[in-house]
C-alpha cells in the first residue's frame, strides 16, 4: 500500500454540486474560498475558523462560519479541504472526515506527514480519496512528477528547493538586503507567516521532503534531518539555496551553493524546483512558485479538479 493507491470515489445518487467544507480561511484558505464561491460545480457548506470576529479578506458569509470542527463535519460535506495552519486540529479533522466517508484535499503538510500511510490506508478502507498535492510545491507539480518518475523506473535520488519563502529570502540577501528587512518584505507580500520559524528552521522543507520521500521510496523511506537553518548569520559567496535531498537511506535539508546548477541557481523569487533521478539515469524535473496564496490555492483546486474528474468518470 502506498499513497499512490487511490480508490474509485463514491458518487452521489443524483447529479448535484459537490458539497465542500473549508477548514481555514487564512492565506491559502482565502485563496480557495475565492475560487469556490464562483464555481457552480461546488456548494460551500461551511468554513472553519478559530476566531469568528477576526477580519478576513475575503470574508466568508457569516452563515457559513463555524468554530467547532465537529460542527463543520455535521454539515455533511462530500469533500473536506484542510487549509489550516494548525497540524493537530488538521490531523484530527482529517481522521474524522475519512471515518465518515468524506474525501479530503489537504494543504496541511504538518498534519499528514507523520501519519501519511495510516491515513492513506484509512481512506482506502473508507472508499474515499486523500489528496495531498497541495502539501508540497505550491504551484509546482512535485508529487505528480515523483509519481511519473516512479512509474518509469525505481527512483534513486531526489533534490529540491521546497520552500518558496526561503528561496525569496536568499535571493534578496544575495542582492544585499538586510535579513530582517527581507523577512518583513516576505511577510508584506504574503510569502511568510507572522511567525516564519517553520520556514527559517527548515521544518517546513523537511516535512515536504518527507512526503516526497514517501512517494519515492514507500513506508521505508528515510526521515529527513535539518542540518542548517537560515539565520542572519548565514553569509558567504555564491548563489545559495536551501537544498532538500533524499536517497533511499538518507534525507537532509541544508544550505548549499548551487552556482553551477541552473535548475536551482536561476530560480527566481519564491520559486521551487525538483529533480528526480531514476535508476536508469533518466531525470524528471519541475519548477513553479512555491509560496503565496495563489500558487497553493491553484494546487488545492487542482486536487479538487482531479476528484471531480474521477467522480464524473465513476458515474458513467
Amino acid at each position: 500500500m502506498t499513497v499512490l493507491d487511490l480508490p474509485r470515489p463514491r458518487v452521489p445518487t443524483v447529479a448535484r454540486p459537490l458539497r465542500i467544507a473549508l477548514a481555514g480561511c487564512g492565506v491559502v484558505g482565502g485563496g480557495v474560498l475565492n475560487r469556490l464561491v464562483v464555481d457552480r460545480r461546488f456548494h460551500l457548506v461551511g468554513v472553519l475558523v478559530r476566531d469568528r470576529a477576526r477580519p478576513r479578506d475575503p470574508a466568508p458569509p457569516a452563515a457559513l462560519i463555524v468554530t467547532d470542527p465537529a460542527a463543520l463535519l455535521a454539515r455533511e460535506p462530500d469533500v473536506l479541504i484542510d487549509a489550516l495552519s494548525d497540524p493537530s486540529t488538521g490531523l484530527a479533522l482529517t481522521r474524522a472526515a475519512l471515518a465518515r466517508g468524506i474525501h479530503v484535499v489537504t494543504a496541511n503538510k504538518q498534519a499528514v506527514v507523520e501519519d501519511l500511510f495510516p491515513l492513506a490506508r484509512q481512506a482506502h478502507r473508507a472508499g474515499v480519496s486523500l489528496r495531498i498535492s497541495a502539501c508540497v510545491g505550491g504551484g509546482a507539480p512535485m508529487i505528480e512528477t515523483v509519481r511519473s518518475a516512479r512509474a518509469h523506473a525505481p527512483i534513486v535520488a531526489l533534490e529540491a528547493v521546497l520552500n518558496g519563502t526561503v528561496n525569496f529570502l536568499l535571493n534578496r540577501l544575495a542582492e544585499g538586503v538586510d535579513f530582517d528587512a527581507a523577512v518583513a518584505e516576505a511577510q508584506d507580500l504574503g510569502l511568510a507567516e507572522a511567525d516564519p520559524s517553520a520556514d527559517l528552521s527548515g521544518r517546513d522543507a523537511a516535512a515536504k521532503l518527507a512526503i516526497l520521500a514517501a512517494e519515492a521510496f514507500g513506508p521505508q523511506g528515510p526521515r529527513p534531518s535539518v542540518v542548517q537553518a537560515l539565520t542572519a548569520a548565514v553569509t558567504g559567496g555564491g548563489r545559495r539555496r536551501q537544498l532538500a535531498r533524499a536517497a533511499p537511506d538518507v534525507a537532509t535539508v541544508r544550505l548549499g551553493v548551487v552556482d553551477h546548477d541552473p535548475l536551482f541557481a536561476d530560480l527566481p523569487g519564491a520559486g521551487n524546483a525538483l529533480r528526480v533521478v531514476c535508476a536508469d539515469g533518466r531525470t524528471f524535473t519541475c519548477t513553479g512558485l512555491g509560496a503565496g496564496r495563489e500558487p497553493t490555492a491553484d494546487s488545492v483546486m487542482g486536487d479538487l479538479e482531479a476528484l471531480v474528474a474521477e467522480w464524473a468518470g465513476a458515474k458513467r
